[in-house]
């Protein structure tokens, strides 16, 4: 169970750390932003490095033991979560008020370390002896879409919180809709990519059913829940809530794919040869 949480734990908090640090540097444009605002930047950083943590401590526990992170990610790792902390100490300090140019740049650099950590995790599959389909170039949108779609789901929960508008509802609705369907589609064509590999037997009726799960919570729950929104039959935060945790579902219910699939076809090579 920690082995299949813990990317997907490790990729929502860098996703949500990418938009905070966006949205940090962005904010700091607004010399007129309300304090609210600033609590949206503090807590989606603090959950963001709380959700990387957790994600971490997860693979290091985790039996059978998770592969193993590049050094190059674990580096970058260590500089995000660097930054967002500094970045949490300065918004603590009320430092918006006297060093702006440097809250922009600490948010544009936390928003290309946490990209880039993903990238380097994602790239750290690809290594010499691992199974084919891990080395197919989509699985790296695959993982930035994943880490975008649910770290921006779990800041739009806060938004939410903090600022309560039905109509804003349904517009992060619309996009978590769009980027699931992105996600969808990228997912479709990896998997269609994988079944043409030389290895007979890959991808077993079992694995299809797990497919389509996944394709239908990253892009058909997003879709309902945007629908139910649209509704007003409840609250905003309702139909947030669930595509949230649909998201969330797929990125640990994909990993898991991800993992079987790719032992299945290192089997199937080890066999041939």
């Amino acid at each position: 169970m920690l082995r299949i949480v813990a990317m997907p734990l490790t990729g929502a908090g860098l996703g949500l750390l990418m938009w905070s640090g966006m949205t940090t540097a962005l904010l700091q444009l607004r010399p007129e932003a309300t304090s609210t605002l600033h609590q949206l930047q503090l807590l989606g950083l603090l959950l963001g490095v709380v959700f990387v943590a957790a994600g971490l401590i997860a693979r290091r526990f985790a039996r059978p033991a998770a592969p193993t992170a590049p050094r190059r990610a674990r580096v970058l790792v260590v500089i995000t979560v660097a930054i967002a902390a500094l970045l949490l100490v300065l918004l603590v300090a009320g430092a918006w008020t006297t060093l702006g140019p440097l809250l922009v740049a600490l948010g544009l650099l936390l928003l290309l370390a946490a990209f880039g950590t993903v990238a380097a995790i994602a790239s750290g599959y690809a290594g010499p002896a691992a199974p084919a389909s891990w080395q197919q170039p989509l699985v790296l949108p695959v993982h930035l879409l994943l880490a975008m779609s649910t770290g921006l789901a779990v800041l739009y929960v806060l938004m939410d919180r903090l600022f309560v508008s039905g109509n804003d509802g349904r517009t992060m609705l619309a996009t978590l809709t769009g980027l699931g369907a992105c996600l969808a589609l990228c997912k479709g064509l990896y998997w269609r990519a994988v079944d043409r590999l030389p290895a007979p037997g890959i991808a077993p009726p079992p694995f299809r059913g797990a497919r389509i799960a996944v394709l239908g919570l990253a892009a058909g729950a997003p879709l309902l829940c945007w629908l139910l929104a649209l509704s007003g039959s409840m609250p905003p935060l309702v139909p947030l809530l669930l595509a949230a945790v649909a998201l969330l579902g797929a990125a640990a219910l994909e990993h898991r794919l991800f993992l079987d699939e790719g032992a299945g076809l290192q089997r199937d090579a080890g066999h041939d040869s």
